[in-house]
């Protein structure tokens, strides 16, 4: 295996990494690029530093959270139509319970 196959990050077989796992983890953690594991000529895995998962974690977990808000007001815009009554402003109270703010 050329050293330089997995330090610029790009790929390594499944038997590159049974050879040198602790080379590839330890060009992950200092390059804090992954790397692509290929079997056969084949994708097969990526590998990443635990850091960099959590940070793409962290990514996905507020597109979720913003993807779910947004369905939310659609919901509350589709029952303002549908009953005719308008949107209350809302609360969130200490509990982390909606309620309707007063004098709105």
């Amino acid at each position: 295996m050329s050293g330089l196959t997995f330090i610029n990050g790009a790929t390594v077989s499944a038997t590159d990494v049974r050879k040198s796992w602790r080379k590839i983890v330890q060009s992950i953690k200092d390059s804090h690029k992954p790397v692509f594991v290929f079997k056969n000529g084949t994708p097969d895995a990526v590998i990443l530093s635990l850091e960099e998962f959590q940070n793409m974690q962290e990514i996905v977990e507020t597109a979720q959270r913003e993807q779910l808000g947004q369905q939310m007001v659609c919901d509350l815009l589709n029952i303002a139509h549908l009953t005719g009554q308008p949107i209350k402003h809302m609360l969130l109270n200490p509990e982390c319970v909606f309620e309707e703010a007063k004098g709105q």
